[in-house]
């Protein structure tokens, strides 16, 4: 593959002049072709310079999938303002946290899933974020201008000649949006990634994956992640292939997109592909038209790939491996690989990147087989973590790879075996969760001596997560006080499914908690029901 020096304006516009009337989004009634997404998110551009949005503006999006979503990136994008993607499962103190950090100034927002983003909410988020001088609707104020915005009377001339200005002072080496990734700091980094790296990046899983205009991808998977955005929007812009754009996972919408819409691709994490097949009243209901898909965002078991595939025996699911900090992709599965050997690992690095294993103690570069820290050097790395200079140079190593704090080793084929992390996060159902932050929150309960916050198998989910506590002497553990007490202090998917008592937790003689044992024994009193 050889790399393309562009922004992401510049690929939709050559997606334009290859097949601009071809559909770019199809979501309920609505349907835009590329050529109406390239004007209208012109348009919007236009609109931002009167709102003082200029290049290296921090913008936030705060909103499920939808077309005004795609268009106010692009817009963004375009004009070299940074576009800041946040969580809709955020509550409000985590989003005024991350609007502070990342110096947000203007706010798009709009639906918001599990968090319902209503006018309430926005007053309380603007009474604690005096810096962003601007909030505006998505859905009231973009997506009722669609009419408007494609009228080639819409933009003065002179408007257009200043948008096109800007446009040309955009370099791909530029930073293109702010994505967030949980660590086991207090809250979320804000990763900044290039156009160049994004654009890239998306083009090595368009390759890999044989993507072409005859597509169409049920885009399913939240923008705000990396996941969306580069396997989403600008592996539609860069293969042509149509964005069957649903708000957010349910698992009857996608089902309907695969047989009604014929939709070919799927991109999801193990847990999205897991609820698709077990869920009973989806028996039955076949995907003749899905080709393929990239399976990624957390591990998956032989037994549970082999188990999707079977059900989608036509689809080239292709395992993948990667992390925000690298756009996201650094390893995938080969098109033609068997089931049996794709199901074992995350395959093969992708193209102009180089990836090594390294010993977690000592640094050195290990031999195939042995388990290390998987490290990474290419095109596809992260600029670094916004304003936390410290915690960027950390990452790296000195002669300048990235460490992505993964366990894993390769294979006599070149294959890549994750088989763990060197942080305890928790993964699931694709999300990310950091248990020091939730053990903090739990902390501040009057009745806690000690708390761990760790990931139990899950059938579909993969992880649940498990608060361990070992209560004050002569306290008792209240369950549903630590619930009502968490709710408003953490996002729905941060809050344990599982409260469990200890009187104490098993230590090593450094009197460290022996993290195995204590998630042993925490799966083992779920399994027999020993909650709290």
């Amino acid at each position: 593959m050889k790399l393309i020096n562009k922004t992401i304006g510049e690929c939709l516009k050559e997606r334009v002049r290859l097949s601009g009337e071809r559909t770019a989004i199809e979501t309920g009634g609505f349907r835009c072709t590329f050529e109406q997404l390239d004007r209208f998110s012109d348009f919007l551009a236009v609109q931002m310079g009167k709102d003082r949005i200029e290049k290296g503006t921090h913008v936030g999006i705060w909103s499920t999938n939808s077309p005004e979503w795609v268009s106010v990136f692009l817009a963004l994008t375009k004009i070299g303002a940074v576009p800041v993607l946040v969580n809709t499962c955020l509550r409000d103190a985590e989003v005024t946290r991350i609007l502070s950090y990342a110096d947000v100034e203007v706010l798009y927002y709009g639906a918001g899933g599990k968090t319902t983003i209503c006018d309430d909410l926005i007053e309380t988020i603007r009474s604690k974020s005096p810096n962003i001088r601007r909030f505006i609707s998505i859905h009231e104020n973009i997506a009722g201008t669609w009419e408007s915005g494609l009228s080639k009377a819409a933009c003065s001339p002179q408007g257009l000649e200043e948008l096109a200005q800007k446009k040309n002072q955009v370099k791909p080496a530029d930073p293109a949006c702010m994505i967030f990734t949980s660590g086991t700091t207090s809250f979320s980094k804000g990763v900044i990634l290039s156009h160049y790296s994004m654009v890239n990046n998306s083009l090595a899983m368009v390759k890999a994956m044989q993507w072409n205009e005859n597509d169409k991808m049920c885009l399913t998977v939240p923008l705000f992640h990396c996941f969306g955005v580069t396997a989403g929007i600008l592996a539609c812009l860069i293969s042509g292939a149509e964005m069957d754009l649903l708000p957010c996972f349910r698992t009857s919408d996608v089902w309907d997109g695969l047989e009604q819409k014929h939709d070919t691709i799927l991109n999801g994490v193990p847990s999205m592909f897991l609820a698709l097949i077990r869920k009973p009243e989806h028996r039955g209901r076949c995907a003749d038209s899905l080709k393929s898909g990239i399976i990624a965002g957390s591990p998956v078991t032989p037994e549970e790939y082999a188990e999707i595939c079977e059900r989608f025996p036509q689809m080239h699911l292709q395992p993948s491996y990667g992390q925000t900090e690298t756009s996201p992709c650094v390893t995938i599965a080969g098109w033609d690989d068997p089931i049996e050997q794709k199901g074992r690992s995350a395959g093969r690095p992708i193209d102009h990147v180089s990836t090594r294993i390294a010993d977690c103690n000592t640094g050195n570069v290990l031999a195939q087989g042995h388990d290390g820290e998987i490290q990474v050097k290419g095109y596809n790395v992260m600029i670094g973590y916004y304003n936390l200079p410290d915690v960027t140079a950390g990452t790296f190593t000195s002669d300048g790879w990235l460490k992505t704090g993964d366990i894993g080793h390769f294979d006599q084929l070149g294959e890549l075996h994750v088989t763990g992390r060197l942080k305890e996060m928790i993964i699931r159902g694709g999300e990310n969760i950091s248990p020091q932050e939730i053990e903090r929150a739990i902390k501040k309960l009057t009745w806690v001596e000690q708390v761990k916050v760790v990931g139990v198998p899950a059938a579909v989910l993969q992880e649940e997560i498990a608060a361990c506590i070992v209560p004050k002497r002569g306290c008792e553990i209240n369950a549903g006080e630590l619930h009502d007490f968490l709710k408003p202090r953490l996002a729905h998917y941060k809050l344990p499914t599982y409260v469990l008592r200890f009187d104490a937790f098993p230590m090593n003689a450094s009197g460290k908690i022996k993290l195995k044992d204590l998630k042993s024994k925490a799966a083992a009193m779920v399994k027999n029901n020993q909650c709290a």
